[in-house]
């Protein structure tokens, strides 16, 4: 398996951590990938892939309770940039361990966590570019920012739909 992330063979040192580290656990907590990371975690019994966490991710923030599809563009984008965004700031500050080579997190032995469903709360009224690091579906996804499943991008019979 190849490395997930672009940060894979940096060096951490983990007595200091940079402006955009994890300094205490309000800044854990104040971020809604990392609340979702942390619940996807709480509900796998502490331990899951990075794909799954990323599936579970896009599926929450698309309003619905189970993961996206496995081939869906954007789970995959997720995957991609979960490790330097969250997991590796996560594993440093010691609330999960995170293994880039394996793809598998595991919470830490010492965290007792109680997070709330990441679906009911979409970090505050946050666009999803800002909640998904700007990560956009479809299209010319380049060009617009995503905010939720709208009423008519949803089909309730299939489950299906895309941020729009």
């Amino acid at each position: 398996m190849s490395n997930t992330h672009s940060c894979a063979d940096a060096p951490r040192d983990r007595r200091r951590l940079d402006s955009t580290g994890i300094q205490t656990m309000h800044d854990v907590f104040s971020d809604w990938e990392r609340r979702a990371i942390l619940y996807h975690l709480q509900e796998a019994g502490g331990r899951s892939s990075v794909e799954a966490v990323a599936a579970h991710l896009v599926g929450w923030w698309r309003g619905r309770e189970r993961p996206a599809a496995a081939g869906d563009d954007l789970v995959d984008r997720v995957r991609r940039r979960l490790g330097c965004a969250h997991l590796a700031k996560l594993d440093d500050f010691g609330v999960l361990a995170y293994d880039p080579r394996s793809g598998i997190v595991r919470l830490s032995e010492e965290m007792k966590l109680s997070v709330s469903e990441p679906w009911t709360d979409h970090g505050g009224g946050e666009s999803a570019a800002r909640v998904l690091g700007g990560l956009t579906d479809g299209p010319g996804a380049d060009d617009r920012e995503i905010d939720g499943p709208s009423e008519s991008d949803a089909d309730p019979a299939t489950g299906t739909g895309r941020l729009s």
